[in-house]
């Protein structure tokens, strides 16, 4: 009897085993573990955590980064409704878009339309010949994570 059972438990743990042989690690895979969203170029420009902070009034403002993993200094655009931003990236670097520095100095890329926390902003971010459509996450103003990200009086009622 102990026989059997030490069989058919080797036999489970052998299958469960198996498994991972054939499932690719989730963890191994390149994803945005943030509320944004993130986009590879095929020129090697990574635009990372793209979302714009609104308070649904029509008002938002672009936050994110932009990394250049190429060995020369690039161009990189955000193109949508309201945004026709160009930025220079230089080789083997990153920018950040909506620092603290950038909201001292009124350098904040603010954004007027028809969009709501809970919607995407289509847009288009291109480099060095790339580009791609991207649907960037509009997120609300009014909760604790973001409400002091939000440069203008949230309308949060």
């Amino acid at each position: 009897m102990n026989l059997l059972r030490s069989i058919a438990a080797g036999g489970a743990l052998f299958m469960l085993a198996s498994c991972s042989l054939t499932t690719e690690a989730i963890t191994q895979m390149p994803y945005a573990p943030s509320d944004g969203v993130r986009v590879h170029l095929e020129s090697d420009v990574v635009f990372e955590n793209l979302m714009v902070v609104s308070d649904g009034s029509g008002r938002g403002v672009l936050y994110g980064a932009i990394s250049n993993r190429s060995a020369d200094d690039v161009e990189a655009v955000i193109l949508a409704d309201d945004i026709d931003e160009s930025f220079s990236v230089d080789a083997r670097d990153s920018i950040n878009l909506g620092t603290l520095q950038d909201a001292e100095e009124g350098n904040l890329i603010t954004l007027n339309g028809d969009f709501a926390p809970g919607t995407n902003l289509p847009a288009t971010v291109s480099s060095g010949g790339a580009e791609s459509p991207v649907a960037i996450p509009v997120i609300s103003a009014c909760t604790g994570d973001y409400i002091d990200a939000f440069p203008f009086d949230a309308d949060c009622d």
